[in-house]
């Protein structure tokens, strides 16, 4: 498909909802491309253009929402076919969210990459910490979807040693990225002098795989020398060795930064606790009083300096008022957000070339901090931020010796010794004061797992009626025309069309249509054979689509509360049937709602234009009267 045949498409791989105007492009697109008559996906019948037809999806939008918006997954369904299998997929929907919000964890997608990762068919999605929204993983993240060999500085990193793992996530390398000043073949500097080859000579060190990749990642730059990525997102399980990178970071930066960059180096190290980072640059003191550099010990004053460079280490309130050409936040579970946001972040202003390194392992009670930063890094919506992070998957298995080795960036016996040893003190219901966390289990998976959980979502209000019992309201829609019709919007997301049907048991049946625009909707309602003005909602009324394809209208106002209400009571009373419609249920099963005084309060704020039209439509197909009129040959029904 070309840019031009896509539309207004969105792009493959969106998340967007399958709803307005993109959906009618979609259906514009596949009738284009369809050769009529076809058959149904569903059925195999034979499907005519002039026909009732939908877009259908082959692999189902519930546990491919990936797959949404690609016309390879796209086939024509009959909308009864589609109404039918739309059921299953709506409350599949309503079950995974339902284990989201129990779970609300990072829940890594595959990988085919390492056979220790097993996972679940489909994750569920990521959680932001400050919303409620979800947050799908962007796949360009999946180490499968890496290819390190196609770049020259991480070719001698496509081999997986095998003491290592992969991580679960990492942000593909940037289209502007030429090189890395961690690689000992970078040009852009002299033999010994990149990154990881003047670590492991100065500080006598062999470093570990994911260390190396770590930082080879994190040095990047464009073909001006200039460095791709202004902050890296780094999360281990405890004990990987995240410490060593920070320490041979920051003294590289101080020794090679100045004439690098051209201008004299600040390295700001602060973290959850002091003493933690000083315990990493306590590790660098001997060699930096051996190498000529003046090191101050003084608790609150610990500082490694040159005559062009300082590597202070400070508290969470005293990194205000430096500049800072190299930020480190360590374990960053525990760290203030304003610490990066308005202290450590604001000081890398007019800084040449300068990066922010948040390193964490997982804990519960984590502040906003890591939690936001691993949320907006999913999404890679900010192309300035690296994210490289290892970690179990949300619903693993713990006691798996499988998921804890795949869990961690380095292996070894003793690590497999501890951790084993971990899990056994946690199964047992032992507190252990590293984990400070009241559930042994939790505390294990994040520390050891590092299973970071997002969001403790509190949901506010109950749901009108489970996905189960709205399944069983399932009933097919019939084949005449509706006995009422009702049409309501949902300011610029779309237009809902219910149809409602009474049947002689006293039941009625609705069906709703979700279309981009009133237009549509007019058009549709004049197809219908109605004999009722259809009820249209007060908003929509003086719209000329209405006069335009002759269709009378009756306008009408209420609260949405009151529509709710409305909604309760026919469930109570078991009148309603539904066709399974996905707009509908859609928004029956996200509806939450409280007690009040003056009846149902509503607690959840997703759209709800289909219950309102749903809703006035039954009623005023409820109201229809049937009576049995005998002729001489026949029984026949006879709508008065």
């Amino acid at each position: 498909m070309t840019a031009g045949q896509r539309g207004s498409l969105p792009a493959i791989g969106s998340t967007r909802a399958w709803s307005g105007a993109a959906v009618t492009a979609a259906r514009t697109y596949l009738a284009t491309i369809t050769k009529w008559p076809t058959r149904c996906g569903q059925c195999g019948k034979r499907v005519d253009k002039t026909k009732p037809w939908v877009v259908g999806h082959i692999k189902s939008r519930a546990t491919h929402p990936a797959l949404t918006w690609d016309p390879s997954n796209w086939r024509v369904e009959h909308r009864k076919c589609s109404d039918k299998t739309g059921q299953s997929v709506v409350i599949e929907k309503a079950r995974e969210q339902g284990r989201r919000d129990a779970r609300t964890a990072i829940t890594p997608p595959p990988t085919t990459d390492f056979p220790h990762h097993t996972t679940p068919t489909e994750p569920p999605p990521l959680q932001r910490s400050l919303s409620d929204r979800p947050v799908e993983p962007n796949a360009a993240l999946l180490w499968s979807s890496h290819d390190l060999r196609a770049h020259v500085w991480l070719e001698d990193l496509a081999v997986l040693p095998e003491d290592a793992a992969p991580p679960l996530y990492m942000t593909p390398v940037p289209e502007a990225a030429v090189c890395s000043y961690g690689w000992e073949g970078c040009t852009h500097l002299e033999d010994g002098v990149a990154a990881v080859p003047w670590i492991e000579s100065t500080q006598q060190i062999t470093m570990r795989w994911w260390q190396k990749l770590s930082l080879v990642r994190q040095l990047e730059h464009d073909a001006e020398g200039d460095l791709c990525h202004r902050k890296k997102i780094e999360s281990a399980p405890r004990r990987a060795g995240k410490s060593v990178g920070l320490r041979g970071g920051a003294l590289w930066r101080m020794a090679v930064g100045p004439s690098l960059f051209g201008e004299p180096q600040n390295v700001i190290h602060t973290g959850s606790d002091l003493n933690i980072c000083r315990e990493v640059q306590r590790g660098a003191w001997n060699w930096a009083e051996a190498y000529g550099w003046t090191v101050t010990k003084g608790n609150g004053k610990e500082a490694v300096e040159t005559d062009l460079a300082r590597w202070l280490v400070r508290a969470q309130d005293g990194v205000y008022g430096y500049d800072c050409s190299l930020g480190l936040g360590d374990e960053c579970w525990d760290v203030k957000p304003d610490t990066i946001n308005e202290g450590l972040e604001p000081a890398t202003l007019e800084r040449v070339n300068p990066q922010l390194v948040l390193t964490s392992t997982a804990h519960r009670r984590a502040t906003s901090l890591m939690r936001t930063e691993l949320a907006n890094a999913l999404t890679l919506a900010d192309p300035d931020v690296l994210l490289l992070l290892w970690g179990a998957l949300a619903d693993c298995d713990p006691s798996d010796p499988a998921v804890w080795r795949a869990a961690s960036p380095h292996w070894s016996t003793d690590r497999e010794r501890m951790i084993r040893a971990k899990y056994a003190a946690a199964l047992a219901g032992e507190d252990d004061p590293e984990f400070d966390d009241p559930d042994p289990m939790r505390g294990f998976m994040a520390q050891y797992l590092n299973v970071w959980t997002i969001a403790e979502k509190r949901l506010v209000g109950r749901p009108v009626l489970e996905a189960d019992a709205w399944s069983a309201l399932y009933s097919p829609a019939p084949a005449t025309a509706p006995d009422a019709v009702a049409v309501e919007s949902w300011f610029e997301q779309g237009v809902s069309l219910a149809e409602a049907w009474r049947a002689t048991d006293g039941t009625v049946t609705v069906r709703v249509t979700d279309f981009a625009t009133v237009d549509e909707v007019a058009r549709q309602v004049s197809l219908l054979g109605v004999r009722r003005p259809a009820i249209v909602g007060s908003s929509l009324a003086d719209h000329p689509a209405w006069r335009a394809n002759r269709v009378r209208i009756e306008s009408t106002s209420s609260a949405m509360r009151a529509q709710v209400g409305e909604l309760m009571r026919v469930l109570r009373e078991g009148t309603l049937r539904h066709t399974a419609s996905e707009a509908l249920s859609g928004q029956v099963l996200a509806l939450r709602v409280s007690p009040g005084v003056d009846g149902p309060r509503i607690r959840s704020t997703e759209r709800a234009d289909a219950i309102k039209a749903a809703t006035r439509a039954a009623s005023a197909a409820a109201a229809v009267v049937r009576r049995q009129v005998v002729t001489p040959s026949r029984y026949r029904t006879q709508v008065s």
